[in-house]
């Protein structure tokens, strides 16, 4: 006798299941295809089209440009699930129309001075930014001090920046016996007054402030070992306030000379606490508020780190990502903030006759890669404890690390950065461009140029607190006078 078959109801749920789940898993990877391409645009518009002041101006805001470029990638995602061709087409598209656009509009750096030549100091000049503007100023036929933390490489830089150039070596100035590290700011005065003997007195006409890097670490672990400071600040500030201040007191400033400081967009997630403005600024100096990338958290040694509510922050630039003030973004953009203020007081203490701030563009450079002799691992992933210097993984895999880096800087980060010469380009339109005529921003003497080097007006900068922007300002000024003057009295022990 034949027993009938019975429907194997179970495994017709199961395979409906995993068909379903099958095509759950095919609509998510659809949906994600764009979004490499999304994040890609988003880095270069931030660059060259939230912050432009044209499209600001004309009553289209940061904000309203960012949720319009959030919507249309949302819909790109949406149409790949179901076309995923055309989507990515029309993604890719939109990318290459805007980094032609972004870095295409930079054009050619501008002459520093048509008429003779300058001298110059470029700080952070053996690589990235600092070393092609140091070169364009050479190609242009000034004469450029270079000043770096490392003698080694800035005898190399030097000595690459003649071979490509193929210009007199007289242009490109190293003072003998006098490294610039910033965190040591015994060594600013040195090199203050070795710049003076190499260029025979000469005074400089243009300052670019550009050496900085990303402060790692939380609390204690990202504290100057020289001051027991927060490293960041103290050197991107604290460490050029003591460069200005020994050129100055050399009469080595030139009348009509003009500062650039290498700021970032990353300045308006910035913020300071409230106890820098009394007494001795204890409070946060050290970091204890804003400190390096604060662990744990998804982005634990990004520049701009996981954001922590800190009621007493007072973040002084509107930005359309942060809603309100009382949050602290690390210490990066704490002194890529401090960088805009540097050059505000400089001009509001007439020590330059002008001075400007600037967003260079998300640049390939260094400071992005990491450096390779920085130990850095993602401490607060365990128990990956994934590697992210370029040194790590080429420990971790000799073979595979080094390809998998060098396809990186080859194909992939030219898609979310620009180079270092487009960069550098934009940081000397930021010396020799008009600044934004008119509004709050200029008169309270902050003169910031985003990244195709266009001076922004109140539409694109706005202020959340001019007043206390103001009283901060002179603040951390005086602040680092005390400290370079204590550093003097003690004769520069501790280096």
């Amino acid at each position: 006798q034949i027993r009938p078959r019975r429907p194997a109801r179970d495994d017709l749920r199961q395979r409906r299941t995993a068909a379903a789940q099958l095509s759950w898993t095919g609509t998510a990877i659809r949906f994600a295809l764009p979004l490499p391409l999304a994040a890609a645009f988003f880095f270069r518009a931030v660059d060259g089209l939230i912050f432009e002041p044209a499209l600001n101006e004309a009553g289209l805001p940061p904000h309203a440009l960012l949720g319009l470029i959030m919507a249309t990638w949302v819909s790109l995602s949406l149409l790949s699930v179901s076309r995923p061709s055309v989507a990515l087409a029309l993604a890719a598209t939109a990318l290459g129309t805007l980094k032609q656009r972004v870095d295409g509009g930079v054009l050619k750096p501008p002459a520093v001075s048509p008429t003779a030549p300058v001298v110059a100091l470029v700080t952070g000049a053996s690589s990235g930014i600092g070393r092609e503007v140091a070169a364009e100023l050479a190609r242009q036929g000034h004469t450029v001090v270079m000043g770096c933390r490392s003698a080694a490489r800035c005898s190399a830089a030097r000595v690459e920046i003649l071979a490509r150039l193929d210009v007199p070596g007289s242009r490109l100035v190293i003072p003998p016996d006098a490294a610039l590290d910033l965190a040591r700011l015994s060594t600013a005065a040195r090199f203050a007054s070795a710049t003076g003997e190499a260029t025979g007195g000469a005074a400089i006409e243009l300052l670019v402030l550009n050496a900085g890097f990303v402060p790692l670490g939380s609390g204690g672990s990202g504290r100057s070992g020289e001051s027991g400071l927060e490293e960041g600040l103290y050197a991107m500030y604290y460490g050029h306030q003591a460069l200005v201040r020994g050129l100055a007191s050399l009469h080595l400033l030139g009348p009509s000379a003009t500062a650039v400081v290498v700021s970032s967009d990353a300045m308006r997630f910035g913020g300071f606490d409230g106890s820098l403005e009394t007494g001795s600024g204890e409070g946060d100096l050290a970091g204890e508020v804003t400190a390096g990338c604060a662990l744990p958290g998804p982005l634990p040694c990004a520049p701009l780190c996981w954001p922590a509510a800190a009621p007493g922050v007072s973040n002084l630039v509107e930005s359309p990502l942060v809603p309100a003030t009382g949050w602290s973004f690390g210490a990066y953009a704490r002194a890529k903030l401090s960088g805009v203020l540097l050059a505000k007081e400089m001009l509001a203490r007439g020590l330059v006759a002008r001075s400007t701030s600037v967003h260079p563009g998300v640049v390939n450079t260094a400071i992005q890669r990491r450096d390779r002799d920085l130990p850095t691992t993602l401490a607060a992933l365990p128990p990956l404890s994934l590697p992210v210097s370029i040194a790590e993984w080429e420990e971790l895999l000799p073979s595979v690390g080094a390809r998998l880096t060098d396809a990186l800087e080859r194909y992939a980060l030219p898609l979310f950065m620009r180079d270092a010469a487009t960069a550098a380009a934009v940081v000397l339109r930021a010396a020799v461009g008009p600044t934004h005529p008119t509004g709050r921003a200029a008169e309270l003497g902050v003169h910031y140029f985003n990244g195709m080097g266009e001076a922004v007006g109140d539409a694109s900068l706005t202020l959340r607190d001019e007043a206390r922007l103001e009283r901060l300002s002179g603040r951390l000024w005086e602040l680092a006078d005390a400290a370079r003057e204590a550093r003097a009295e003690k004769g520069g022990s501790g280096e």
